[in-house]
């Protein structure tokens, strides 16, 4: 498991937003997005992202307080140390004030031709 040095996720709203702020969670410790541009209403998209200079055993994405937020599309760029930056992009989800959604992904692993 590389070192997560920081990362940038980039949502999409769909139907129902969310008042914000935009929080997540890394290896149990709840914080919110960090140089947030955007905003996260209804159709709206928000970008945002954390220095996190850390292994990332967990990595969530948090629900709002109250009501419900529609994501339409969520990606979260990765940089790790000693690893090339990488993608992933989710499909659609609903958070609520008890639910969460596991944005950690491994880095991909090394291709080659033989």
């Amino acid at each position: 498991m590389p070192r997560l040095i920081n990362f940038k996720m980039t949502i999409e709203t769909g139907d129902k937003g969310n008042d914000g702020p935009v929080k997540f969670s890394i290896n149990n410790h709840q914080v919110p997005l960090e140089e947030v541009t955007g905003g996260c209403g209804a159709g709206e998209t928000v970008e945002g992202g954390f220095h996190v200079n850390s292994f990332a055993h967990s990595m969530t994405l948090i629900g709002p307080e109250e009501g419900d937020w529609e994501i339409k599309s969520l990606k979260v760029d990765y940089f790790c140390e000693n690893t090339e930056p990488y993608s992933v992009t989710f499909g659609p989800v609903t958070l609520d004030d008890k639910t969460e959604v596991n944005v950690w992904r491994d880095p991909p692993l090394p291709t080659f031709d033989v």
